[in-house]
């Protein structure tokens, strides 16, 4: 049950035990979305403020590596009828300070278990309501195992793909946003490192962030990133290259994932009339940027979650994270040409 309150423990450790069988793992968010009518979440309208907090996501015990849940008939075929789903516990509002207090709590535990403390940064696509969004921030961050703290930004989307044109014009109205708590996050977590990924439309307000970071005077050269992860990015291929430019400057490496499953940036592709970046064809190259190919993992009817679902993808993030090795020395990835283009492709 979704509760919303100001409940003031401090978080010590990313996860903490469950009255039930599991854990609690603690998510920290930035969003512009307008609060609800009965104060116990947020909707898909804007707000003219960011509000800054944690949400309290239940993992259950049977929770499937990839998964947020599973439907009665696939727990009934695989003869497992437990509950594998993450749902939302709590939901606490947190002024600026006592918000990074909590964050530098969980970083500090890191440190002192002998782990180099990093936090992750999730930016959602569209048609993703907020509870959807801190679910699946939580469900990346507790399988990657992230060595500190796992954040999000969830941007006004309405949550339905009939909205798709109102979510465009809402991640368009979050840039600055999205880019002045991207830059607070960054810059005061006290992280050692800050990763990002962000899934399918929210690559164009990460793009539009780094843009407008590159072109502040008082910004400029701020901000890095460790690993940043364009996961399915709904994105002008023509617009992409044209600021590829920006992503080896703000972080230590930048890996593109596209899949020719992908369902919904393929129709984006067919409705806008002009490639995305995150589309299999034409392959999306850029100085700078690795381009890996990933394979039809056919886990769900529209192929657009595999960044978060497919256990080899999870598992080359993984790596990614905590050694930044260069594709050609990571396991599942090898070399790939199609018509003198050279990119990457992922092996399941």
């Amino acid at each position: 049950m979704l509760t919303f309150g100001t409940r003031s423990a401090h978080i010590e450790r990313a996860i903490v035990p469950a009255e039930q069988d599991g854990v609690v793992y603690p998510v920290w968010f930035g969003t512009n979305r307008q609060p609800n009518a009965h104060g116990d979440g947020f909707t898909g309208q804007r707000h003219h403020s960011v509000t800054r907090g944690r949400v309290e996501v239940y993992v259950p015990e049977a929770h499937r590596f990839g998964e947020t849940g599973s439907s009665f008939w696939q727990k009934l075929k695989r003869f497992d009828l437990r509950d594998d789903s993450l749902r939302v516990q709590h939901v606490e509002r947190q002024d600026r300070d006592p918000f990074f207090a909590e964050i530098r709590n969980a970083l500090q535990f890191a440190r002192e278990s002998g782990e180099s403390p990093h936090a992750l940064f999730f930016l959602h696509g569209f048609n993703v309501s907020f509870e959807e969004a801190a679910i699946r921030a939580a469900q990346i961050g507790f399988d990657l195992k992230v060595p500190g703290a796992t954040a999000f930004f969830s941007w006004p989307s309405r949550g339905s793909v009939a909205a798709y044109p109102a979510d465009e014009a809402s991640i368009e109205a979050s840039e600055r946003a999205t880019t002045e708590f991207l830059i607070d996050f960054t810059t005061h977590c006290g992280a050692e490192k800050v990763h990002v990924i962000a899934h399918s439309m929210g690559n164009r307000g990460l793009l539009r962030s780094l843009q407008r970071i590159a072109a502040n005077a008082q910004t400029q050269g701020r901000v890095k990133f460790g690993q940043v992860f364009l996961a399915a990015p709904d994105v002008d291929r023509d617009l992409f290259l044209d600021l590829a430019r920006l992503y080896p400057d703000h972080a230590e490496r930048t890996t593109l994932y596209a899949s020719d499953g992908d369902l919904p940036v393929h129709l984006s592709a067919k409705l806008h009339e002009a490639p995305r970046a995150g589309y299999f064809q034409p392959y999306t190259v850029a100085p700078g940027v690795d381009t890996v190919a990933v394979p039809d993992f056919d886990l769900d009817l529209l192929g657009h979650a595999y960044f978060a679902q497919a256990e080899a993808l999870l598992h080359d993030i993984h790596d990614l994270m905590r050694h930044g090795t260069a594709p050609g020395q990571r396991q599942r990835i090898s070399p790939a040409v199609h018509d003198g283009t050279t990119f990457w492709k992922l092996r399941k």
